[in-house]
């Protein structure tokens, strides 16, 4: 057998797919810490699907969207002081409030970005109050009853309510914790309250789990007495797996809004389904055709009765005549 033969042969394995580091990174000559994988366990926030090669402006939208929304539902509680000094020392009152202001320790922001090192995905980290859950759904409602586009190069929000180690029994663990007001609610008798759910899960590049091992254990471990639906779940466990990272997360209205997807939820992806008015002109096109064609058909029917009816008069009398001949 030639080299040729056995190179092109039918025995070799599909390679797997892969998640490149974004090249405007390093094109731009950027450290290494931006580049690189950063996300860590214990963490909560959004992710956010992008436009290949704009990362960069995504993580901008995103900071902007996250923060307007953010600030309607948790309003950052500002300290109100009462100025009741002369005003000689209202300005000596100012400049003391501004070397305070330096002096004190800048906290850390609600909303960070965390990078991915990874093509088309934007990490945005949250810190408490806010609730990744909550937020995304109202952002996604809102915009599902507006319809109005405020993003160029986000396609998508995934809510990330706690990340861990890519390893089924850290996924147990952490599933755990943000499954129990959820699936492990019990009504007045005692008994677990049934809910339908589903699993959602994606792998990327990590080649130690496969996934369907992932959603057989999130699913085992939302425990006895719920069903799974995969068209109408009352719940959906998302489960979003990046390098060693797992990102877990609980939703609802999952399918009803599109899975998340922006542009699902503003129609985008219908442009190219036929549109009903035409199929209804085509109709009326078609039985316009047929009619007059139909008219013709009738007024020779009636017109061959017309002449049979004649027909029949003119036998008719010939008849008479016949008859009275006869009786003469």
């Amino acid at each position: 057998m030639s080299k040729r033969s056995g190179q092109f042969g039918g025995g070799k394995k599909k390679k797997q797919k892969t998640y490149h580091c974004a090249k405007e990174n390093e094109k731009s000559g950027a450290t290494k810490s931006k580049s690189t994988f950063n996300i860590q366990p214990d963490m909560a926030g959004v992710l956010v699907m992008c436009t290949r090669s704009k990362e960069n402006r995504a993580v901008k939208e995103a900071l902007d969207i996250l923060q307007r929304y953010g600030d309607e539902l948790y309003p950052v509680a500002e300290e109100e002081e009462e100025d009741n000094i002369d005003e000689e020392e209202d300005l000596e009152a100012s400049i003391a409030k501004e070397v305070a202001a330096l002096k004190k320790p800048k906290g850390r922001k609600r909303f960070a970005n965390i990078t991915t090192g990874t093509d088309c995905v934007v990490f945005i980290r949250t810190l408490p109050p806010i609730e990744p859950v909550k937020l995304v759904h109202h952002m996604l409602t809102d915009l599902n009853t507006t319809q109005k586009k405020t993003t160029r190069y986000i396609s998508r929000y995934l809510p990330v309510e706690k990340t861990c180690q890519a390893h089924i029994e850290d996924i147990e663990n952490s599933a755990k914790q943000i499954f129990a007001p959820h699936f492990y609610q019990k009504d007045s008798e005692g008994q677990i309250i049934p809910r339908r759910f589903a699993v959602v899960c994606r792998v990327r590049n990590c080649t130690k789990l496969a996934r369907m091992d992932v959603i057989k254990a999130l699913a085992a471990t939302a425990g006895q007495g719920h069903k799974v639906d995969l068209n109408e779940p009352e719940l959906t466990v998302i489960a979003e797996i990046c390098q060693n990272i797992c990102m877990l997360s609980v939703v609802e209205d999952f399918n009803k809004l599109k899975k998340y997807n922006i542009e699902s939820i503003l129609g985008v992806n219908n442009a190219g389904t036929p549109e009903e008015p035409k199929k209804e002109s085509n109709e009326a096109d078609v039985e316009a055709k047929i009619e007059p064609e139909e008219v013709p058909e009738k007024a020779e029917i009636e017109a061959k009765e017309e002449e049979a009816e004649v027909d029949e008069a003119k036998t008719g009398n010939v008849e008479m005549s016949e008859k009275a001949k006869i009786d003469q």
